[in-house]
């Protein structure tokens, strides 16, 4: 069995496992029951302690002679009648005994180190005293006892303390017979553990041994199975190669076939992809016009899902009979044309949209002819610039051509030699001449201007520290002079407050701000500049009480040729100014809304970054 090395390193393990457990018993588990014996000794002790002083009421006093009550000696002698409690001696704050059970120590001090050190600072001190041992003071006992100081605290300042000894001799009797017990049937349990441990392993090496003559008959009928299995392996060897080699072609077929599929399901995704990416609504069909592809964007045109569409004939989905139409003259185009192009008009919910169709051909080989490809664009944007590119191109030459009639009348005036002027004429004729010059120049800025942004140019700024103030003050000042129908109201929140800007743009703006106040309010009255500090912005408001504007006025303001009104009686203008000042103010980093109501005036808010 011992030659045997899993048996042997078994029965290594059970002789260990049966010496170490009586070991463990003596060492670890009898000391335990002995802690845990003094501990509840202690225990005890702490709360005959406790009993003492609450109920003698020494908690309120330090611990002297004279503080002890009448019903103290009582209470101690009655608690005495228990054999376990031996003593009780009670000491002061400084270690005097002040009381005893045994009279001959009264008056004694205690100049233990343990005492100053451990129980005057609070703490629990306790010592167990064998039999024939000494106790903490040095004297010898010939029973087993404890003695435990217990401290007297109150609001952590030191009363005194009550030393107790307790008898142990009957409670260590017990935990002596009980360890002997223990290790005993401890033993026992061991040793009957490592018996049948060894019968186990005798067993067990029977069955190993007899095992081992069954594996050597197996092994022997094995290699002669093995002989003959080689032999027929030998046989098979020829025709498996032939079988791999088909295989391996098959797998190679396989595999290019499997790749020539995920290919295919790519470029059918990308499609899928390119498809729904496109803006424009897509719509395929058949030759008998039922429908095949139809694009997100189609579905939100025709506010209509594409699988609740596709198979069905599209008169049946496009319920619009001008398109329906278009497709129709298109289709017959298509006979000699590649592409047909063509535009119609679209309304829904009061909304009027331009559209541009293009229908092709689709290429199929089938023998029922040819479907047809639809792609949608909605022009209504550029088709709303090109009206006011035009507008505006008619608007500027009659905006151009005004003040350059006046220029040119009033010179001619000023050359005719045969008419002769008073002084006050003339002067007057020059301002009326430099006047219109100034506006020409001004409308000739702001074109210029417009072409430089729409190059991508952009315009030149040169950066200064710029005195807001200053600089309202001066331009209010200037209109004051030359527009006596309206009052100008400047309210000023703040005093020399600077900003980083071109001060020449930032001229442009609010002189454009204040020239467009003017200019829609007809009828006169207040316009009013409002300077003011939010954090780290200066906030400029222009405030007048004129025509005010729609919501759709507000929303397209600041769209480039953009008018209100572009008749023959609106309020002159190109159309760039509020363009061409949102485009300067947001080169300084700043903003600019518009709150208005029709009738009811408009307030121009701008905020540019503070100079810190």
């Amino acid at each position: 069995m011992l030659k045997i090395p899993f048996l042997r390193n078994i029965l290594i393990v059970a002789f260990i496992f049966a010496t170490v457990l009586p070991i463990y018993d003596l060492c670890f588990i009898v000391p335990s029951y002995q802690d845990l014996l003094v501990r509840e000794t202690e225990r005890d002790a702490e709360r005959f302690v406790r009993f003492l002083t609450i109920t003698n009421s020494l908690n309120e006093l330090e611990l002297q002679a004279d503080n002890l009550p009448k019903s103290f000696s009582r209470d101690i002698f009655k608690l005495k009648e228990e054999k376990t409690l031996i003593k009780l001696r009670v000491f002061s704050p400084l270690g005097k005994i002040v009381f005893s059970t045994d009279s001959q120590e009264i008056g004694t001090i205690n100049k233990k180190d343990y005492f100053r050190n451990i129980v005057a600072k609070g703490k629990r001190y306790s010592k167990m005293v064998r039999k024939e041992s000494v106790t903490a003071e040095g004297t010898s006992t010939d029973i087993d006892l404890v003695e435990t100081y217990v401290p007297v605290m109150v609001d952590g300042k030191f009363l005194g303390a009550m030393e107790v000894y307790y008898d142990m001799t009957s409670g260590q009797e017990n935990l002596n017979s009980l360890s002997l017990q223990s290790f005993f049937i401890l033993l026992m349990a061991s040793t009957g553990l490592l018996l049948m441990t060894l019968l186990v392993l005798f067993r067990a090496h029977n069955n190993i041994v007899a095992r081992d003559h069954a594996e050597l008959a197996l092994q022997e009928a094995n290699d002669d199975l093995e002989n003959r299995v080689e032999q027929r392996t030998l046989d098979l060897s020829a025709s498996n190669q032939l079988l791999a080699a088909e295989i391996h072609e098959r797998k190679k077929a396989q595999q290019a076939q499997k790749l020539a599929f995920v290919a295919s399901l790519e470029a059918r995704d990308r499609i899928d992809a390119i498809i729904s990416s496109v803006s424009d609504a897509l719509l395929v069909t058949d030759h008998q016009d039922n429908i095949l592809l139809f694009n997100p964007a189609a579905e939100t045109l025709f506010g209509v899902k594409a699988t609740k569409v596709l198979g069905r004939r599209l008169p049946d989905v496009i319920g619009y009979d001008e398109l329906l139409l278009e497709i129709a003259k298109a289709r017959t185009e298509l006979g000699t044309a590649e592409s047909v192009d063509f535009d119609f008009i679209m309304s829904r919910e009061e909304i009027r949209n331009v559209y541009q169709g293009r229908a092709s051909r689709l290429r199929d080989t089938s023998v029922h002819g040819r479907g047809l490809i639809l792609l949608i664009h909605n022009v209504t944007r550029e088709r709303q610039i090109d009206q006011m590119k035009s507008e505006f191109v008619s608007m500027a030459a009659h905006e151009l051509q005004t003040p350059l009639t006046m220029i040119l009348g009033y010179s001619e005036l000023l050359l005719d030699i045969s008419r002769q002027f008073e002084p006050e004429q003339t002067s007057e004729f020059l301002h009326i001449i430099n006047d219109k010059s100034i506006e020409l120049s001004g409308l000739i800025d702001d074109i210029l201007d417009l072409s430089r942004i729409e190059d991508g140019r952009g315009l030149q700024l040169n950066f200064t520290h710029v005195n807001v103030v200053s600089l309202c003050r001066k331009l209010i000042a200037d209109f004051e002079k030359t527009n006596s129908l309206h009052n100008f109201v400047s309210e000023f929140a703040i005093e020399d407050v600077f900003v980083d800007a071109d001060e020449m743009r930032l001229i442009q703006v609010i002189d454009n701000l204040l020239g467009n106040a003017i200019k829609y309010s007809p009828d006169g009255g207040d316009i009013k500049v409002v300077l003011s500090q939010d954090e780290n912005w200066i906030r400029i408001d222009i405030l007048d009480q004129g025509i005010g504007m729609t919501e759709e006025e507000k929303e397209n303001a600041f769209e480039r040729f953009y008018r209100a009104d572009a008749s023959n009686t609106a309020v002159r203008g190109t159309g760039l100014g509020l363009s061409i000042t949102k485009y300067i103010v947001d080169a300084h980093g700043g903003k600019i809304d518009i709150f208005s109501r029709k009738g009811q005036g408009t307030r121009l808010e701008i905020r540019l970054p503070l100079v810190r």
